[in-house]
């Protein structure tokens, strides 16, 4: 038999291989050692520059119940229209014409076979360097036969320095944002530790994807851009009608100090 002594040792000696096996608690982190605050901030900028080339994508597209007849009217007015683009004195290596693209069309409700009539397509890619032809040269490919204007894009040849800019001014605007939150706040900006960056452009004349669907083109000459004029972050109810807008965004976490 234990006596009641033997008993409580071996209650004590329990007790205290439970409280070896426990596991430990971290001890507070002393406020020397935490972590630095941060703030996040972003900074937006915008450069407006006018286009001096443009990038338009024209079509043909050809229909016909014979696929004979489809793909030869497809290149007849291609060739029509490669004519209108030499007159106005583009050179050859600013033109591109893809391969033809020949699709059946089916009617399903009488057969999944038999082609209800056969769809020839072809692109030209054009560089249009001289701006005050764009109009008159899409105006008469339209008239030779071009029935698709797939895409067009406005240009400036010095993107590159413009895009930096605006990467410039919204860090700028950034740091400045930065600098304004924390002196309200009674700390100062640190260091940076993050940064990340996207940028874009757009244009503000025309606009949307161009068919021959009952309107020779839509126009769209409003644009809401920043009202700054490419100094730091924008506002409302300004216009870049006719320009490229070139746009900078800017995040950056801070360090406090």
């Amino acid at each position: 038999m234990f006596s009641r002594r033997t008993f409580s040792a071996g209650l004590g000696a329990l007790a205290l291989a439970a409280a070896t096996t426990a596991p430990a608690q971290l001890a507070p982190r002393e406020a020397g050692n935490q972590a630095p605050g941060q703030i996040s901030v972003s900074g937006s900028a915008a450069v407006r520059v006018a286009p001096d080339e443009v990038y338009l994508t024209v079509g043909v597209e050809s229909r016909d119940k014979n696929l004979q007849v489809a793909t030869t009217d497809n290149r007849e007015r291609i060739a029509k229209a490669l004519a209108v683009i030499k007159r106005y004195g583009i050179p050859e290596k600013s033109v591109q014409v893809n391969y033809i693209d020949v699709q059946p069309t089916y009617d399903y409700q009488s057969s999944y076979t038999v082609p209800k009539a056969y769809v020839a397509h072809k692109s030209i890619g054009i560089k249009v360097t001289k701006l005050d032809t764009f109009e008159p040269l899409l105006t008469d490919l339209y008239a030779v036969g071009v029935n698709q204007v797939e895409n067009i894009e406005f240009r400036n040849t010095d993107m590159r320095k413009h895009r930096d800019k605006a990467r410039e001014l919204a860090v700028i605007a950034a740091r400045e944002k930065a600098d304004a939150l924390t002196s309200q706040l009674g700390v100062k900006r640190g260091r940076a530790m993050r940064i990340s960056e996207s940028s874009g452009w757009n244009w503000g004349g025309w606009a949307g994807r161009y068919r021959n669907e009952g309107q020779l083109m839509q126009q769209n000459v409003m644009q809401v851009a920043p009202r700054s004029g490419g100094q730091g972050e924008g506002g409302e109810g300004d216009l870049s009608v006719g320009q490229i807008s070139i746009t900078a965004t800017i995040s950056v976490d801070f360090q406090l100090e």
